[in-house]
């Protein structure tokens, strides 16, 4: 089964920090929780990446267990490049799409 690399740009990983750092803040563990069911999302993308397309080439991943919070991404050749780590409630970014 082939897997893809996967590069997180600096915005996606600083918005991944942050969005880690607000639910530990919540509660003890749930940052940890959240980061923990992030890489789930990556390691499942990277075996198969071609998610729904919504606006040109980005594709989106739901995180299990946060539903309410996505991973933009786009696939070229061998590499996955993560754009975004998003609540989906904020206003799309113009690039990314709804």
């Amino acid at each position: 089964m082939k897997s893809y690399a996967l590069v997180v740009r600096d915005e996606a990983q600083d918005e991944t920090e942050a969005i880690r750092d607000w639910y530990e803040e919540k509660s003890a563990g749930l940052g940890e929780r959240f980061v923990l069911a992030l890489e789930a999302t990556f390691k499942r993308i990277r075996i198969n990446p071609f998610y729904q397309v919504r606006k040109s080439d980005y594709r989106y991943a739901r995180i299990e267990g946060f539903p309410h919070y996505r991973i933009v991404y786009a696939v070229d050749q061998e590499t996955i490049t993560v754009y975004q780590v998003t609540h989906t409630s904020r206003e799309p970014h113009p690039q990314f799409g709804p």
